[in-house]
């Protein structure tokens, strides 16, 4: 097997491990055994326990797509590992919702709403293994929680509520008695038919493109007043 092949399967090991066992939780040595390597084989591949954690981000993100990097992959800096994934989720695409916050007086708010879901629930689906990583593994990286609590998550609910709030008050959308937990219940309802459905038993109940599309209909039929 390839030296690229065996750096995909450790990192698909990895990813599994720190996304359901926590930073702590994850053993090397079992990451190895799943990747098919002995535990002293993994340090072939990588320096240390932190240098395998990276791999998952440089995995997850695209960043190894230019070829098989030096082997092993060295220990980050100190801080590095949280400044790659700021960097990245920093730089995840959002036209629609920065379209919208733009806009006063959409001509159509039923179509900038479902677009904004879409969006949402579209980056969800193609980055939850490394979201259940960064939210499993921030319990354990204190720097890790905060940049991601209290900053990614936290900006995109305000951002989510300002939106919500002002379409509200021009009377294009429903009002709700606090649109925080509106915010809310539009994100924990996509972050689990888009992330956390996949974890559990339900991961194949649901077809994904029903799922996206009920998903969809469910929030803008919530939201969106009858047309008279």
């Amino acid at each position: 097997m390839s030296a690229d092949q065996r750096l995909e399967d450790l990192a698909a090991s990895a990813t599994k491990a720190f996304g359901r066992n926590g930073y702590r939780g994850a053993r090397t040595a079992d990451i190895g055994r799943d990747a098919g390597l002995s535990a002293g084989s993994v340090f072939n591949y990588v320096a240390s326990k932190e240098a395998l954690f990276h791999l998952v981000f440089l995995r997850g993100f695209g960043l190894l797509d230019g070829g098989t990097p030096e082997l092993p992959i060295s220990t980050p800096a100190q801080g590095e590992t949280v400044a790659l994934i700021e960097r990245e989720l920093r730089a995840v695409p959002a036209p629609r919702m920065r379209a919208a916050m733009a806009e006063d007086a959409p001509d159509d708010v039923e179509c900038e709403l479902r677009g904004i879901v879409a969006e949402r629930y579209e980056s969800v689906a193609g980055l939850w293994p490394l979201l259940a990583v960064i939210e499993r593994c921030a319990r354990d990286l204190p720097e890790l929680e905060a940049f991601y609590y209290r900053g990614v998550r936290a900006r995109h609910f305000a951002r989510l509520t300002e939106y919500l709030e002002r379409r509200a008050d021009a009377g294009l959308l429903r009002a709700t008695p606090d649109p925080t937990i509106t915010a809310r219940l539009i994100t924990e309802t996509i972050a689990w038919f888009a992330w956390k459905r996949h974890e559990g038993r339900d991961a194949h109940l649901y077809d994904d493109a029903v799922t996206e599309a009920t998903v969809l209909q469910f929030v803008s039929s919530a939201l969106v007043p009858p047309t008279s």
